[in-house]
């Protein structure tokens, strides 16, 4: 028997994206990429009506290329940004690689634009000839036509964008990565990160619990203005760009169509998780009865059911996570083995590094990078396993054209909730009765935190971007936030006044607005799916494993069907909750 590798928390090797910016080999890199814009633009007078089928893919085939070359800078930029959002020369590079990216991107406009305006019947003409991967490719640009302005207008946004709305997220998040937090703890101060921060409001401590929520909303606090009117501004171009100038019937539809979702799915599957309130409410109350409060406050909602919580080196997680995914598809733990072995994980914790954790897919044929600040905590195998899973389901992926093989957000998050749960099966299957309790509020409190949290920030951003239409304050939106939340919890919880700032703290509604229904609806997707394994079996691995491997190739609805799935049928969604109650009903059991 081979002996098992060993793993090692480290910094991820980026030398596989593109030369070493700076060297003579990125200048070549940079310079074919200039050529192959410059002989791009060459080919804008030959777009008629009549252009041969040929000439036409010679055409898509250059851009796919030159989309290729883009996607591997602007990607290594936010790589190396990630790795200390302070560092001022990686800050200068990103600046640079945007505005270059943007003027690259200017230049090549023209083309998509034609196809959006090019007469039907001589679009089915071209369509017929081309791969189904660029015949969609075509489909997608189309759904974008009646809110697609001029190429001079496109130009303008996509410059103002660069200065503007770019340099707002980007100056959030310079702010918010360098805040640093003090916790006393066994009387001595402890000055963290976020996510070290992260690891005590799951404290077996209530005080300490508390205390840490209340050092995270007070830093906030302190810089509510400015962090609140960075917010405002990135709303109000939302708004104007979306609703003033290109017309969309809601604020929320460009996500919806970058999402290739009908309109009435994401409706239907938010409405169900309002109906749903209750369920959570009752694990909430079971949950206070467990710990012994009378009733838990919201600082106490990820308070663990045992004593002392487990810690996890980093090899043992690893091992862990891929031994699971060994279990469920032996081709998934070797892909997720390849993300490893390849060094494309950044696991240490270093000040300055960005929060959280994300698994960036560069291009097909270069194996996907994952970042995670690793701390050792059960939630920390857990986001491996979820970020793994990316990267799994991206690897699956590249057998597509880079135009369509990166999924869309609300199926992107399939393959990493599912990796979460067969994790949390395997730790249920070997655990003893004292364990298993805790395991099932673990469980519950990951869905909760990706089902009905995730839905109510983006409950928020609709009160929120209407509120700033009309003109509002901070404190205004502070309100609006708590009084949401006290839809959300009912009576079940204590909400201190402190949570109305944490919609300050959510770099998603910033960074990418109406986002977080992705969360929702792929957790609520990957339970229903996981039920069809329960059922089927190892059979169901082949369909689930096609299913990951569309990506973003064809409409949502449309892979759905294959496995007999209606986005649109609130039933599918009450499936999802029916699994939340049956956990629910065991935990009262266990008791």
């Amino acid at each position: 028997m081979p002996t098992p590798t060993t793993y090692r928390q480290e910094r991820w090797d980026l030398s596989t994206i593109i030369p070493e910016p700076g060297s003579k080999a990125y200048h070549a890199y940079y310079q074919k990429l200039l050529h192959d814009v410059k002989e791009f633009t060459t080919y804008r007078n030959k777009l008629t009506p009549t252009i041969s089928t040929e000439q036409f893919k010679k055409i898509l085939q250059l851009l796919e290329t030159i989309e290729e070359q883009a996607s591997r800078i602007n990607n290594y930029t936010y790589l190396k940004y990630s790795e200390n959002t302070s560092n001022q020369e990686a800050r200068k590079f990103k600046e640079q690689v945007n505005e270059q990216l943007t003027e690259l991107s200017n230049q090549t406009m023209f083309f998509t634009i034609w196809i959006k305006n090019l007469d039907e019947k001589n679009l089915q003409r071209i369509k017929k000839t081309l791969t189904p991967d660029h015949h969609y490719f075509l489909e997608e640009l189309r759904l974008q036509k009646p809110y697609t302005l001029n190429e001079a207008e496109e130009k303008i946004i996509n410059y103002k964008d660069t200065t503007g709305v770019d340099a707002m997220k980007q100056l959030y998040n310079l702010i918010t990565n360098s805040f640093t937090y003090t916790l006393t703890i066994n009387n001595k101060k402890k000055t963290m990160t976020r996510e070290e921060l992260g690891t005590y409001v799951r404290s077996d401590q209530a005080t300490l619990r508390k205390h840490a929520y209340d050092t995270l909303y007070a830093t906030y606090t302190h810089h509510q203005e400015v962090l609140g009117d960075i917010y405002k501004n990135i709303a109000k171009n939302w708004e104007t760009e979306t609703q003033t100038i290109r017309k969309y019937p809601t604020s929320i539809h460009p996500r919806h169509l970058a999402n290739n979702i009908d309109e009435t799915a994401v409706h239907t599957m938010l409405q169900v998780i309002r109906n749903n309130n209750e369920t959570f409410q009752d694990y909430f109350k079971l949950k206070a009865k467990i710990i012994h409060m009378k009733k838990l406050r919201r600082y106490d909602i990820y308070a663990p059911l045992h004593y002392k919580e487990k810690n996890y080196t980093w090899n043992k997680a690893v091992h862990l996570v891929l031994d699971s995914y060994q279990q469920f598809s032996p081709l998934m733990a070797d892909h997720a083995k390849k993300i490893l072995n390849e060094h494309h994980v950044d696991s240490v914790i270093n000040q300055g590094k960005k929060d959280g954790a994300y698994c960036m897919d560069i291009v097909p044929g270069i194996t996907p990078y994952v970042l995670i600040n690793y701390t050792g905590k059960m939630r920390d195998v857990q986001t491996l396993a979820h970020e793994l899973g990316h990267g799994i389901h991206d690897i699956l992926t590249h057998k597509h054209s880079g135009l369509v093989s990166h999924p869309p957000l609300i199926l992107a998050e399939t393959a990493s909730i599912f990796g979460e749960m067969i994790v949390a099966e395997k730790l249920l299957g070997e655990a003893t009765p004292e364990e298993k309790i805790p395991l099932l509020a673990d469980n519950l409190d990951d869905l909760y935190a990706s089902i009905p949290r995730q839905a109510y920030f983006v409950l928020f951003e609709q009160q929120a971007h209407k509120l700033i239409r009309q003109g509002t304050t901070t404190d205004e939106l502070n309100k609006t936030y708590l009084k949401n939340q006290q839809e959300h919890f009912g009576t079940s919880i204590e909400l201190p006044s402190i949570f109305q700032q944490e919609w300050l703290t959510i770099p998603h509604i910033y960074e990418t607005p109406y986002y977080c229904y992705a969360y929702s609806f792929g957790q609520l997707l990957t339970l229903a799916l996981y039920q069809r394994y329960k059922q089927e079996g190892p059979s169901f691995v082949k369909d689930y494993l096609r299913f990951l491997s569309h990506g973003g190739s064809k409409k949502p609805q449309t892979i759905a069907t294959e496995l007999g799935i209606d986005f649109n049928n609130k039933h599918f969604w009450q499936q999802g909750y029916k699994h939340i109650q049956t956990l629910v009903h065991e935990l009262k059991k266990e008791l």
